[in-house]
């Protein structure tokens, strides 16, 4: 790969890397998620069945990595698009460290939801 397809004006390679690879763990927790959720389940869809199905630590660990994978590849995929409007130097950072901010804030937020059922 050339080092310009890379460099960090034009998004970085860590956050390329990370987008494949939030990819395939969105794909993968989804299929488990709707797989747990909807197929084993089919017409007993309840409070109670959900809290028993979080109550395994596998699918919660399952719907965290869902919800953190998520997160972090969608705000990804809107700050390379931001990216491709020439935004560089100290805007750059500002749209960096907004998302990690907003990122962070709506990961702690969908936990929050998912932890009464985690924890009863």
């Amino acid at each position: 790969m050339r080092p310009e397809a890379m460099a960090r004006h034009q998004g970085g390679m860590w956050p390329w890397l990370m987008q494949r690879v939030t990819a395939v763990l969105v794909f993968v927790t989804m299929a488990i998620h709707l797989t747990a959720t909807h197929l084993l389940n089919i017409g007993d869809l309840s409070y109670d069945n959900i809290a028993g199905r979080l109550a395994h630590s596998g699918m919660a660990l399952v719907d965290f990595t869902l919800l953190a994978a998520v997160v972090f590849h969608a705000l990804n995929g809107v700050r390379m698009v931001w990216l491709d409007y020439s935004l560089a130097g100290s805007g750059r950072r500002v749209v960096d460290v907004a998302f990690w901010i907003i990122g962070v804030g709506v990961f702690f937020y969908g936990a929050w939801a998912l932890w009464p059922w985690i924890t009863g």
